[in-house]
């Protein structure tokens, strides 16, 4: 789920004065569902998000929902063994792997923290967040080599991670495939900026699910769009003229992911004439296009798909 939105919703149920209780991977061995990070919150009558589902899901939101109904305030642990032959500790599945969630109820006491996290994701301000006995903390004078740790010593635990540093999703276009491919990553933990060239478009106007949303021209378009392995880049304009314009901008630049939405002959014509300006092949293979994995997808939705895809299977790379 994305990020920014589950912090923004968990606030909301802790400005109408509920208690709830965020439950998250902090350890994972083998096989098993879902990553450490992966999260949920849970009130009496409410919950969102997903810590992989399933039967120790299940589990796991019944004893959220009795530590509110028992007020009690401590953060805790529970370790299951996805194994039916383990001695103790079994969850009921059988994937052979182990993990350790963190049970951490939240109180109107907390909202000045979950105001920092929110802050930091919707104004990218990297720091890093810690989960222990105590319950939750934020600092933002130091960001983690590695993006989430687990650590048990001395009878104790904590476990961190950076926040405020989401992967971001430029979207160069905003016609019918655009606002199909918000749509689907809006559901993912991706910052969406969407940016077309030409007023009241339709598709701009009914675009709900991009964070920010930008009429300007294609002539300096490179300084909208910062450099970076957190940074996905997809050019998809109204005409291959403005595609070719703003590819020869973006390709000296440093992405995680550069993408092109073309047929096989639009992309031959483009690079072809990019050569001949003398642009080095070296820089023209790091492109993706025809842009997304290969499913015959014709349709806006379809197409969305296959984008997205392309873009979580790089995203899993860098892991």
């Amino acid at each position: 789920m994305n990020e920014e939105q589950f912090w923004k919703k968990l606030l909301l149920e802790i400005e109408a004065d509920n208690t709830v209780v965020l439950a998250i991977i902090i350890r994972r061995e083998g096989s098993a569902p879902n990553v450490p990070g992966a999260k949920m919150f849970v009130t009496l009558d409410n919950l969102c998000g997903t810590i992989g589902g399933g039967i120790s899901e299940h589990k796991l939101v019944e004893d959220a929902r009795a530590l509110i109904e028992e007020e009690k305030f401590t953060s805790e642990t529970i370790h299951l063994e996805h194994n039916d032959k383990a001695s103790e500790n079994r969850s009921g599945m059988i994937c052979s792997g182990s993990q350790t969630f963190a049970l951490i109820p939240l109180t109107v006491k907390d909202k000045n923290v979950l105001e920092q996290i929110v802050e930091a994701y919707s104004k990218t301000k990297p720091g890093n967040l810690t989960l222990n006995e105590d319950g939750i903390s934020i600092d933002f004078n130091r960001i983690l080599s590695k993006d989430k740790i687990y650590v048990e010593e001395n009878g104790k635990w904590f476990y961190r991670e950076n926040v405020g540093m989401q992967n971001k999703l430029f979207v160069i276009g905003g016609g019918h495939v655009s606002l199909s491919l918000s749509r689907i990553m809006e559901t993912l933990d991706f910052h969406i900026t969407v940016f077309d060239d030409r007023d009241n478009l339709p598709t701009m106007l009914s675009n709900s699910y991009a964070n920010e949303k930008r009429i300007i021209s294609y002539e300096n378009i490179e300084e909208y769009i910062p450099e970076g392995n957190n940074i996905y880049v997809i050019i998809m304009t109204f005409a291959h003229i403005s595609d070719e314009r703003v590819l020869e901008k973006m390709l000296s630049r440093k992405y995680a992911y550069l993408g092109m939405m073309a047929s096989t002959a639009k992309k031959k014509q483009i690079f072809d004439n990019l050569k001949e300006k003398g642009i080095s092949k070296t820089l023209l293979k790091k492109v993706y296009s025809p842009i997304g994995v290969s499913i015959k997808s014709d349709t806006p939705e379809e197409i969305a798909v296959s984008i997205a895809a392309e873009i979580i299977k790089v995203k899993n790379s860098f892991d």
